[in-house]
């Protein structure tokens, strides 16, 4: 594939998804190019020797690399930060329309996804968003946007942005949930958790020796470390309070490295208050951090108790369970249950020192074999879960399936379906009536059947059919089954495929496309196989491949099959011999039959009974 990644921060900054996914993409034989701004961050400085220009482009490993100008900030200021982020936007926009041509591109973050609205709008180009914060929330929690006006706009264009993705990817579970309920596009939303900077060959990579246990009372050194930032978000002043309860534990130390809003502050704090057990050691390379972790007997992840904070996971996390060491995670949620699941050290309250106290002196008092067990445990898990190779492993598929998306093809769809929907209800509007007529005196009123199922991405609509069936019970107040609640009008209705005709409401709603796979009942969603799955890539049909490949006598799985080889081969040329097929089929009323469960059981049933084979 040809893979665009539009991302403001890139190496020489300090970046999660930077050169390293760039050379593993490029390893797995992708052609792979990267959009990003002039390196600034963190420091809000432009690094020394770089120079802005309009337009730069440099080959990296055979990695092309263009650089486009932007407002450098990255201080409390709103309005620079503002004009910081807008500045990338407006610059990346362009430059989207002049990259060569990409299969598909990555976006990190919706701040950057401005940039691939406007190529997927103007070149087609299909694209995966990348969700590491909540928007607009994050800026609102910090304190750094408050005019009500701007958040809203905020808000909107991450909506937007989140919308137009062909799928999004998060960070934890809960911004997968907090994302899927707010675009309702749950079969769209994706978790694939960070990684940490893993060690290129030429850095050390395994853990150093681990210090000897400190019993309490002995004269031994025990190091716990807390590295990153150092803002009102980490709650640091926690850690100084726990050092204070620390200090009838002698040789247990607080190791603070990085710089932030709250770093001269709290240096002072420890200076005025005497904590001979807190260490301060400013901002390093993230080589160094990691050298430092390794080094350390425990590490420390803390943040303050955000609601915000739950459903996120702080990317120290992943270099803390690379590192090896034994954890204290001072975090609830997501966070919180990654560490459990490794196995690899306590879980305590945030702002809550006296429990992060408890928890280093147990974790000193442990002898050298039982801190190893739990280092080891965090790195196991770290390689199997949360390292740069399996994270691109799920982003390669993801990429790979958003690729075959056809933005253009879609909307010419759309614009068929708005005008085929149209025209259809009008000239049908006839027989609708003679129809709704008919239902009415045969089963009452309402006419209209509407039922929950499944469409685009998982997003749950109501279709709209007419009724086929009376509401006969039997002795046990039951519905009866199907075949014996088909009138003989509803059996014809079926059959001509007459009772689907309302549908075409559905298809000027948007909810259906004239041609896509079978909208499926919602109940069925936990049933599909991950391959299965691609189908909810494309607005359900009211008619389709599947439909016109064996209608209502085929099978679950080949049906199914069909959907998924419609979807992953998008073409007008098929879309138009579906329709020309549907025609054919529906006047000859070839496979068509009353009732359906007649010739298929539900899909819950039937898997629950014969399981699919994994895919």
């Amino acid at each position: 594939m040809k893979i665009l990644l539009i991302t403001q921060f890139f190496d020489p900054e300090p970046t999660l998804k930077g050169m390293a996914f760039a050379r593993e993409l490029t390893r797995r034989g992708h052609d792979v190019q990267v959009l990003t701004g002039f390196p600034n961050y963190p420091s809000g400085r432009l690094y020394p020797g770089w120079r802005q220009r309009p337009f730069a482009r440099e080959s990296v490993d055979g990695i092309t690399v263009t650089r486009v100008p932007l407002y450098p900030s990255h201080d409390d200021s709103a309005a620079r930060r503002a004009l910081n982020y807008a500045s990338f936007v407006a610059s990346a926009s362009l430059a989207a329309l002049l990259v060569d041509r990409p299969d598909v591109a990555y976006v990190y973050n919706p701040t950057a996804g401005i940039a691939a609205w406007a190529l997927k709008h103007l070149r087609g180009v299909p694209f995966v968003l990348d969700v590491q914060d909540l928007w607009p929330e994050t800026v609102t929690s910090s304190g750094m946007m408050r005019n009500r006006v701007l958040v809203r706009i905020l808000g909107a264009m991450t909506a937007r942005v989140t919308a137009a993705a062909e799928h999004v990817v998060t960070l934890s579970p809960g911004m997968t949930r907090v994302v899927a309920e707010r675009s309702r596009r749950p079969e769209a939303v994706s978790t694939i958790p960070n990684w940490a900077h893993e060690p290129s060959p030429a850095e050390p990579a395994a853990p150093a020796p681990l210090a000897p246990a400190a019993p309490a009372g002995r004269a031994g050194r025990f190091v716990a470390t807390f590295a990153g930032n150092v803002g009102p978000a980490q709650g640091v002043d926690t850690l100084l309070d726990a050092a204070a309860l620390l200090s009838d534990t002698p040789g247990v130390t607080i190791r603070v490295v990085g710089d932030g809003l709250d770093a001269d502050r709290l240096r002072r704090r420890a200076q005025v208050e005497r904590l001979s057990n807190v260490e301060f050691t400013d901002r390093v390379s993230v080589e160094e951090a990691a050298r430092m972790q390794q080094s350390s007997d425990a590490l420390i992840v803390h943040l303050t108790d955000d609601p915000l904070y739950r459903i996120t996971v702080p990317s120290k996390t992943q270099a803390c369970l690379m590192a090896g060491r034994p954890v204290v995670m001072a975090v609830h949620g997501d966070a919180a249950e990654l560490v459990r699941r490794a196995g690899a050290g306590p879980v305590v309250p945030p702002s809550d020192p006296g429990r992060l106290a408890d928890a280093l002196r147990d974790l000193a008092r442990l002898d050298l074999h039982e801190r190893e067990l739990l280092g080891a445990a965090g790195r196991r898990f770290y390689d199997a879960e949360l390292s740069l190779r399996r994270g691109v492993d799920r982003f390669e598929s993801i990429l790979e399936r958003a690729a075959c998306a056809r933005p253009r093809l879609d909307a010419l769809k759309r614009m068929a379906d708005l005008v085929a929907a149209v025209v259809g209800l009008a000239l049908s509007a006839p027989v609708l009536a003679v129809v709704s007529a008919a239902v009415a005196v045969d089963l009452g009123r309402p006419v209209l059947f509407r039922q929950e199922r499944l469409g685009r991405d998982g997003r749950i609509f109501r279709l709209v059919k007419f009724r086929s069936m009376s509401d006969e019970r039997g002795a046990d107040g039951e519905l009866l089954p199907d075949e014996r609640r088909v009138t003989r009008l509803g059996a014809f209705l079926r059959v001509s495929s007459l009772d689907e005709v309302p549908s075409l409401v559905n298809v000027l709603r948007g909810d259906m496309s004239l041609v896509g796979p079978r909208p499926t009942l919602p109940r069925y969603s936990g049933w599909f196989t991950d391959v299965e799955r691609h189908r909810f890539r494309a607005r359900p049909g009211a008619s389709g491949l599947a439909q016109v490949s064996g209608r209502h006598t085929s099978s679950w799985d080949e049906r199914l099959a069909f959907d998924v080889h419609y979807v992953r081969h998008p073409s007008l040329r098929a879309e138009l011999s579906i329709v020309a097929r549907t025609i054919s089929t529906v006047l000859r009323r070839s496979d068509a039959v009353a009732v359906d469960a007649v010739s298929r059981a539900h899909l819950d049933h039937e898997r629950a009974a014969t399981p699919p084979q994994p895919s």
